[in-house]
């Protein structure tokens, strides 16, 4: 019988965090892709009345009308640039879109071992990562308005 000299190979699973990395008012945030239905031009938004806080328009995409979640009031902040983007965020109510800067959004990987929690409480977060200086938070997409 053949023996192993004394040593185990162990195939550790890392698990990493797929994220999109995005800007409002200049300050970056990420969501995880899994959280994310697409990415495109930000159409003309429509203003609703309502009670849902943050929740004052809709904007049409294709076949579907999609409430806007104002992720740069919560912020206290104004999206940047002449041709922002949307972001189209799957939430557990449905499909909604955020107003982000018009800098292209970057897809990042990044190890569960650099999550860290999130110090401030302005936005919910799953987590946040170190990026040079920046802490830059993970949104928890389906805490959105829920917390606010």
């Amino acid at each position: 019988m053949l023996r192993m000299g004394g040593t185990r190979q162990k195939h550790a699973t890392r698990s990493s965090w797929m994220l999109l990395v995005f800007s409002i008012g200049g300050r970056r945030l990420a969501v995880k892709t899994s959280e994310v239905s697409g990415i495109s031009a930000w159409n003309a938004s429509i203003p609703v009345g309502g009670r849902t806080p943050f929740i004052t328009a809709v904007v049409r995409q294709d076949q579907a009308v999609l409430p806007v979640f104002d992720l740069a009031s919560v912020l206290r902040l104004c999206v940047q640039g002449g041709n922002p983007l949307c972001l189209r965020i799957k939430h557990p109510l449905g499909d909604m879109v955020i107003c982000i800067d018009e800098e292209m959004p970057v897809l990042q990987t990044l190890e569960a071992t650099a999550v860290q929690a999130y110090r401030s409480k302005d936005i919910p977060a799953e987590g946040s990562y170190a990026s040079g200086l920046d802490e830059i938070p993970i949104l928890a997409i389906a805490q959105l308005g829920s917390s606010m």
